[in-house]
Parts: structure tokens; sequence; C-alpha cells
């Protein structure tokens, strides 16, 4: 059971977390999934860009959430669907999914850009973006470009997503670039599955976000939220969170008797 010591994750961790992702597409950002529709949520974005979307498994989850809470949200997803040297290079089968996904289910909200990230922003005002979802070629001057050439276009209220921050193999430099922007700045990292920087770039914060922000000066309250995270990401991946087992909403009861009837 939850002791009077143990950290309380009501701020951190909503019924949303335990929601299941409707299309499971390939990925390797599949436990990152509990948080998205967290994320969404509680920070409710006027508008959603991701920057690289493969098999679109990120975007659909941000997408899913969207529609499910009705948000005025628009979302964008750019890539142009030809591959890299991380992802390896793929056919038209790969657009062709997403697009079929994405027009049944989302396409009063959602657009797809088939092009380069540097061709598509110009089709964005200064200041619109309240959620970037950075996921493109992960080499350090990759990412660094990607951030410094979108930074001008997010607005006053915005947050960042950086994949692989725990990537250390081959040529993947975003672990190098992680703890150069986000050392200012508020932020937390999530550690499992590759890892996911979570940057709070606006000038006024969303006062939901704040709490998450801060547990990133406490070892304790951290490790509890990526703990019950990463729990929550094994249960989507494959590994069910068992009926007996302490619940990852971190309200110390079982999670047959908590939240287990959610799922």
């Amino acid at each position: 059971m939850k002791t009077n010591n143990s950290p309380s994750l009501h701020s951190y961790v909503s019924r949303s977390s335990f929601i299941a992702p409707q299309f499971m597409t390939p990925t390797s950002w599949a436990e990152h999934a509990p948080f998205a529709f967290w994320l969404v949520e509680n920070f409710k974005p006027n508008s959603i860009v991701e920057l690289g979307t493969f098999y679109g498994y990120s975007y659909l989850c941000f997408c899913q959430q969207v529609a499910s809470l009705r948000l005025p949200t628009s979302c964008v997803a750019i890539d142009t669907w030809l591959g890299d040297e991380h992802n390896g290079f793929y056919n038209e089968s790969v657009f062709n999914k997403v697009n079929e996904i994405n027009t049944a289910n989302y396409s009063s909200f959602s657009r797809l850009f088939r092009m380069t990230f540097d061709d598509a922003i110009d089709v964005f005002p200064d200041g619109s973006i309240d959620l970037l979802h950075i996921d493109g070629r992960h080499r350090y001057e990759d990412v660094k470009h990607d951030f410094e050439t979108w930074r001008p276009k997010l607005s006053n209220y915005s947050v960042v997503l950086f994949h692989d921050t725990q990537v250390r193999v081959r040529d993947f430099g975003v672990y190098r670039f992680w703890p150069e922007i986000s050392k200012e700045l508020p932020h937390f990292e999530f550690t499992h599955n590759f890892g996911l920087g979570v940057l709070g770039f606006g000038h006024d914060v969303c006062p939901a976000l704040r709490p998450l922000f801060d547990a990133s000066h406490s070892a304790e309250i951290s490790a509890a939220i990526r703990n019950s995270y990463e729990r929550l990401g094994m249960a989507v991946a494959g590994n069910p969170i068992r009926r007996n087992e302490e619940c990852p909403c971190g309200s110390g009861q079982r999670y047959k008797h908590c939240c287990g009837s959610i799922t």
C-alpha cells in the first residue's frame, strides 16, 4: 500500500494514461503512448506538429486523443515518407497506410504534408505551434537544425518533444543535444523506450504541466513518475498489468481495485 512518505502521482497520471492505442503500427515509440494521451488531455494544445512520422504511431496517438476529447486542435504530420539512414528506406506502402488511417478517422482536423521539414517551415506562421514533436533523422546536427529552424514557429505556450534521448549508438546525437537545450528551460525526461525529452519552451508554461517540470528537481518524484509510465508503456507493448499488481497510478491499491476497470 501507499505510505505517507510515497510521492503522490495524481498530478502526473490520469485515466487517459491507461488508454490503449487504437492503431498499433510498427514503431520504436510504443511505450510512450500513455504519456502522449496524458499530455494531450492536460495540455490541450491548439496545434500539434510532428516532424518525422514513419508509420504514424505517435502521431496517431495524438490524433486519437484529440478526437476522443473533441478538442479544437489542428494536427499536421510532416515527412517525406521515403525513409532515412536511421529508419531505413521504404516504399509507398508506409505512406499509403498512414494516409488511409488518417483519411478514415481524423481528416477533419489532421493533415499529412509529404515534404521535407525545411520545405514545410513557411506554411506555419511564427508563434503558431503549441506542441512540436521532433523525431526525424537523429544525428546531433539534424536535431539541432530541426529545433533551431522551427523555434520561431513555437508559441509562448509551447512544449517540444524529443525522442531517443537515451540512444548512444551509431551516430545518434539527440542525447547530446537534449542536455544543451534543457538545462535552462523547464523539462522532464523519460528514460525508458529509448528516452523521451519533454521541453517547456514557451514563456507561459501550462499550469497542468508545471508539476511535471518541477518534478525534475526531485530524484524521488522523478523516479516514481518514470516507473509508473514505464510500467504503463510495458502494458501497451504486450506485458499486461496483473490484477493483483500495484496500480501504476500511484494509489497504492491493487490494479483490480483501482484503474483495472478502465482498460
